[in-house]
């Protein structure tokens, strides 16, 4: 049994490791997902992406694509 972390463990180890800041901007998590700006938008505004308003700013908790990435792995169908 191999003691390697997947790829989600891993990224998470490194996330809390690291300087990694808390929070995304819209920009950042458009970029990280390539989903677009208006999607995002739409689904903070139907309130299925959890965020905080700092002032004229709009926060999105990394947990939140932490989320994603897990829920994308647990997907994947293993071979063998």
């Amino acid at each position: 049994m191999s003691d390697l972390l997947n790829p989600v463990e891993a990224a998470e180890n490194q996330l809390f490791k690291t300087n990694f800041p808390n929070f995304l901007t819209i920009a950042e998590l458009v970029t990280a997902t390539k989903v677009s700006r208006q999607t995002i938008s739409r689904k903070i505004k139907l309130g299925e992406i959890p965020n905080v308003k700092v002032g004229s700013r709009i926060l999105i908790p990394i947990s939140y694509l932490v989320g994603l990435e897990k829920s994308a792995w647990s997907n994947v169908v293993k071979v063998g």
